[in-house]
């Protein structure tokens, strides 16, 4: 696709981290033996990590669009997939991208930023500095997300022309800010880790609610014990988070012992289910 003239083009950035059961092929140590039009944003050392950047129109030219699809469609809803539009080339995004992959403390401890997830990065127009936000978002046209309800929505404009170096240092409260935003996706990992993948009622939206509730309630009591939180957490989505509302639960959470307090919410679900 010619981007002359001001045209654009349409690349899919996909989270491989969250691709699930998709096959991760790509990874051959060789790049030659890749798809033109597949490019992994991780060095060669982290490919079978590394987010995906696809040239939509170069995949259906190569008459790869159905694979390219079933990446799109590994999950629902696909949080993994974003579509960026801009006149940079594949090679040139990918590299304009790598900027980003880390970022670091106050302190100077560098951490993963794992932009391609669509959880991840919609909040980052926010806590990020505008001419962060600007640097990141700079050469890009659109920037279009999934949420969890499956709607597509517009990642927002750049409002500042100031430079930011990179990799990006983020402030205790920019941190803290991801760090929350994240927080409710973590525990249902946790909590479906737990039970060996196994799914939970509700949708994403949902789940994300419950979850983010069980925080709240454990939180709200004064416990500090993560395994208490995930095991909350656990209970809530099994039950559509009508345990948040018992006052027993709450009770529970004064609990010292965590096999006690597992066998005490464990008859709780257990009575919730039978109503």
């Amino acid at each position: 696709m010619s981007a002359s003239n001001g045209e654009l083009f349409v690349y899919l950035l996909i989270d491989n981290g969250l691709l699930q059961d998709v096959s991760a092929g790509y990874a051959e140590a060789d790049a030659k033996s890749r798809p033109v039009w597949l490019e992994p944003v991780y060095a060669e050392r982290a490919l079978e990590v590394s987010p995906l950047l696809i040239d939509v129109e170069a995949a259906y030219e190569a008459g790869d669009i159905e694979k390219v699809m079933g990446y799109v469609s590994a999950g629902r809803p696909a949080l993994h997939a974003s579509i960026i539009e801009c006149n940079l080339k594949l090679g040139e995004l990918a590299h304009h991208l790598r900027r980003f992959i880390f970022i670091v403390d106050p302190n100077g401890k560098q951490f993963t930023l794992r932009y391609a997830d669509c959880a991840v990065l919609a909040p980052l127009a926010s806590l990020l500095t505008s001419a962060q936000w600007a640097e990141m978002r700079g050469p890009i046209a659109r920037w279009t997300i999934h949420d969890r309800s499956g709607a597509m929505i517009q990642l927002p404009p750049i409002e500042s022309d100031a430079p930011a170096p990179t990799p990006f240092i983020l402030d205790w409260e920019q941190l803290a800010a991801l760090d929350e935003a994240s927080e409710p996706d973590h525990l249902i990992a946790k909590a479906k880790l737990k039970r060996h993948g196994g799914d939970f009622p509700g949708n994403a939206v949902e789940q994300h609610a419950w979850a983010r509730g069980a925080l709240e309630v454990w939180r709200a009591v004064g416990n500090s014990n993560p395994l208490f939180l995930t095991l909350l957490t656990e209970a809530a989505l099994i039950t559509r988070g009508t345990i948040l509302n018992k006052e027993e639960a709450r009770d529970c959470l004064a609990l010292i012992d965590v096999d006690t307090f597992a066998a005490r919410l464990k008859e709780l679900v257990a009575r919730i289910a039978r109503r």
